[in-house]
């Protein structure tokens, strides 16, 4: 049984292997191929700039056992046209295998190779949609690659890992593997699963030079994964100097993340970085910081009005629009603590549930929610879902209210909370809780367009919403007094 040590195709193995390189592959692989096809991980990632020989190095990947009876490879993108059109993955197999013993089957979009007793196969296939990885629900692959992995959201990755197993006569490795450029809706799970710290301390890089893709020659491993960083130099058939200077007309995002792979630049959101400001606990006191981490105050929680904020999803509308292919949405539930006088303007996040549930355990979410942290009142939105909630749990004494969305514009909806977040009056904990991560990568990456996740920017606006409206109770007007007494 091999250990975690063992991350490379042992000796044996790479014998086994080298009648693919003779007869399915044009040339040899470049160093940075081999370097990934070296590996013996279960899960592995080829990464960075545009032109660094990715795409190659996946369809490279799938054929290495196709010489093994009963062998089965399956390579997606999100859609057949990326897969079929000019440099795609099918018209490049067609180069290498055209003259090979190789079959190809249109219909099924899938090499056979003749070998003793069951063919081995390679099929090409599509994840367009959620409901699409379903399509391969009682398949069985021992190679799955995803080429542009950031194009996919992490459900239907993850859920692809089901589909890789094997038969105990079939004594190939099982490998996960993919390639992608930094952008796309992927582009913070895929950061957090392959380039993580740990990952680029134990592999001798600095952070900066790892995410804004500056050369290093290490192979990143964290929790078994492992994350190949390639570079246009580290494909030979691509001359660099010319694909820059055609890289060098794109605005600055896309340059970067395709020229340098740089993963470090983000789109410019609504939400800037250095508006997140952020609180520390001390005991039941929560501590008002500086940018440096400084202290300019605290209070007592009790002090606090404590609020929970609820955002459903789940409506038919994010239903029909998940199934043409946008990004699933989400139920946000928060919990906010508004702070007393002299800091009124203050706004704590405590608490954020982020889950994909159905009603009942919707209800069942909520009750647990207001048992671990006993908010005054939770407002959900006044949708479909939230009436229904309100109806099933105000009658067993949950103190919930419904509030109105105001309008199908996320945009003005959100726009006291954009305001007390420019403000600094929008608080984050400082500790790396484990709801923060995907929080912020949501906030700092909206940029108000229709079809962009915001379920956390929802539930944090209706948090505004109350807190203005708490702002505006406390204000006590004094009656005119004339100096004649009147």
């Amino acid at each position: 049984m091999r250990t975690l040590k063992d991350v490379h195709l042992n000796a044996a193995e790479s014998r086994a292997a080298e009648p693919v390189a003779r007869l399915w592959l044009p040339h040899a692989p470049w160093p940075k191929q081999q370097q990934f096809l070296n590996l013996f991980c279960k899960e592995a990632f080829y990464g960075g700039a545009a032109a660094g020989g990715k795409s190659e190095a996946l369809l490279m990947a799938a054929l290495m056992f196709a010489h093994v009876p009963g062998y089965a490879a399956l390579i997606l993108r999100k859609d057949t046209q990326r897969l079929q059109l000019s440099g795609g993955l099918i018209p490049r197999s067609h180069e290498w295998l055209a003259n090979t013993p190789a079959t190809w089957h249109a219909a099924e979009r899938r090499w056979k190779f003749p070998t003793h007793a069951a063919p081995a196969t390679l099929s090409f296939g599509y994840l367009q949609t959620s409901g699409d990885k379903y399509r391969y629900g009682s398949s069985e692959y021992q190679f799955i690659g995803f080429d542009e992995l950031t194009e996919f959201v992490a459900d239907d990755y993850l859920f692809l890992f089901s589909r890789l197993r094997k038969r105990t006569e079939i004594d190939v490795p099982l490998r996960m593997r993919s390639a992608s450029n930094p952008g796309n809706v992927g582009h913070d799970w895929v950061l957090r699963r392959f380039i993580t710290p740990a990952a680029i301390a134990a592999a001798g890089e600095t952070a900066h030079d790892a995410l804004a893709g500056k050369p290093v020659s290490n192979t990143f491993w964290c929790a078994g994964r492992a994350y190949v960083p390639a570079r246009i130099r580290d494909n030979h058939a691509i001359l660099e100097s010319e694909y820059a200077e055609s890289l060098s007309h794109l605005p600055p995002l896309f340059r970067e993340r395709l020229l340098n792979g740089d993963w470090s630049v983000r789109e410019q959101g609504l939400i800037a970085a250095g508006n997140l400001a952020r609180y520390g606990v001390q005991g039941e006191y929560l501590q008002f910081i500086d940018e440096h981490g400084r202290s300019l105050g605290q209070v007592h929680e009790r002090a606090c009005w404590r609020i929970a904020t609820c955002d459903p999803a789940g409506t038919s509308a994010d239903r029909a629009k998940e199934q043409r292919g946008k990004p699933p949405c989400w139920t946000a539930i928060q919990v906010w603590d508004l702070a007393p006088d002299p800091w009124s303007r203050q706004m704590l996040l405590r608490h954020v549930e982020r889950v994909r549930v159905d009603f009942a355990e919707l209800c069942q979410l909520l009750r647990r929610v207001y048992l671990a942290w006993r908010p005054a009142a939770i407002y959900i939105e006044e949708e479909k879902l939230g009436r229904a909630a309100f109806d099933i749990l105000s009658p067993y004494g949950l103190p919930i209210e419904t509030i109105s969305p105001r309008g199908k514009d996320k945009v003005v909806r959100a726009s006291q909370l954009l305001t007390r977040l420019a403000r600094c009056e929008v608080r984050l904990p400082r500790e790396p809780l484990p709801w923060l991560a995907d929080l912020e990568s949501e906030w700092l990456r909206w940029t108000g367009l229709p079809e962009e996740v915001c379920d956390q920017i929802d539930a944090a606006a209706y948090a505004a919403m109350i807190a203005e409206e708490q702002n505006a109770r406390r204000i006590v007007i004094q009656p005119f007094l004339s100096t004649n007494g009147v």
